[in-house]
């Protein structure tokens, strides 16, 4: 039988760091290497108090897996910073096989509106001074986005939608 209270718990961690991860990346374009580390280290107490069944827990590393690949490959690439590489599997292991849909879709708007958003900041002309114009330059200057936000947008909408309990897989 799930405990609830210990599952809820783990997930307000999940949350608050993906929060962290967000705000982190949109100020400083970082995500600190804690971030992905307490994400993972949150997952085993929820997946423990959720019940979730061995197969399960396969198909949660699975996840992670396939989204470690996915998120070396950008990397590698220079699509994406190491900060975004690594927070990705370590919320693949929170969302399993079968919240993987959902959640990949809503951070792929997130990070359509972000670059929209970004494409906007480096082209608007904003009062000089101002926090809003000096993100932008140094939007402009990184010459990516915060990715970050996106995943934790996907993230977090997957959390909203599947916890609690955990997803079976």
């Amino acid at each position: 039988m799930p405990d609830n209270a210990i599952v809820i718990a783990a997930g307000l961690v999940f949350i608050a760091g993906l929060a962290d991860a967000a705000i982190s990346d949109l100020r400083a374009f970082r995500i600190a290497n804690r971030t992905p580390l307490l994400l993972l280290a949150a997952f085993v107490p929820a997946g423990l108090a959720g019940g979730l069944s061995w197969p399960a827990w396969l198909g949660h590393a699975g996840a992670g897996l396939v989204l470690f690949v996915l998120g070396a490959f950008l990397f590698a690439r220079g699509v994406w910073g190491g900060g975004d590489a690594k927070l990705l599997p370590a919320v693949g292991v929170w969302v399993g096989v079968l919240g993987m849909p959902r959640f990949l879709l809503v951070m792929a708007l997130a990070g359509g509106v972000l670059a929209v958003l970004a494409l906007v900041a480096q082209r608007v002309k904003l009062a000089p001074g101002g926090p809003v114009r000096a993100w932008g330059e140094r939007l402009a200057a990184a010459g990516h986005v915060p990715y970050g936000v996106a995943i934790a947008a996907g993230g977090i909408d997957w959390w909203m939608a599947a916890m609690p309990p955990l997803a079976g897989g």
